[in-house]
Parts: C-alpha cells; structure tokens; sequence
C-alpha cells in the first residue's frame, strides 16, 4: 500500500493541473451515510413512500410533488447537520493551497470540500 501511495504522491508533484472527481464515499469518513451502500440511507430498500430514493429527488417529481421531494431533502440534511470535513477533504484543499489549478468536481451537497478550504469546487447536484 505505502507503494501505491508513493507512486500516488510522486504523479502529484509533478502535475500542473489536478482535478479530484468526488462523490459520497470520502464523506463516509466524516460520519456521514451514503444513499446506497452499506449503513446508506436506502441500503436495498425504497424510500418510506415505496420509491427510489433517485425519483423522490429528481427535478420530475419536484416539480409534480414537492412535498415528497422536501421530505427527502430534509432527511438528507438532517443526516448532514453537524458534519464537519476530514482528512481526505483537508488533503485535497491543501494540495489546491500548493497547485493553484487543483478542482473538485463533487457529487455531494454537504459541503465538506467548501469548509474544508477548497475554492476550486464544482457542486454537480448543488448544495444545501
């Protein structure tokens, strides 16, 4: 592993340009559950109103059930409250502090990578 990691470290160093592609697994680490997965959210299993977590969210049935759509968003940001960024976040917000053209692209809403230091950051599914 330490091999790996070196190897890792010395592809970092000589790049000009780094671009992270995150998603729910490096806030894992900060306490916080995925959707899917194992403890996620919806581990196998549909939302309490019998459907896929990913059609509760989507723009669909916000726009024709907001109040489900609510529901959810605010069970996922009551599982998010109180988070706060890991080493993984603060790694990656150091290394852009080092390599001005370091970005995130980010999956997730929490908002780890932002706090964390990271200004470099492009929220695909936004924020809470």
């Amino acid at each position: 592993m330490d091999e790996i990691l070196d190897e890792v470290a010395d592809y970092l160093r000589g790049a000009e340009r780094v671009l992270f592609i995150t998603g729910a697994g490096i806030s894992a680490d900060s306490g916080l559950p995925t959707y899917r997965g194992i403890s996620g959210l919806y581990q196998d299993q549909l939302t309490t109103d019998e459907m896929p977590i990913e059609v509760v969210l989507s723009s669909e049935m916000l726009n024709r059930r907001p109040e489900l759509t609510w529901k959810y968003v605010f069970e996922v940001e009551k599982a998010c409250r109180g988070a706060v960024f890991n080493r993984g976040h603060q790694i990656i917000a150091e290394l852009e502090a080092q390599k001005p053209d370091t970005w995130v692209l980010t999956q997730n809403i929490d908002g780890l990578h932002r706090r964390a230091g990271s200004r470099n950051l492009i929220e695909i599914h936004g924020h809470l």
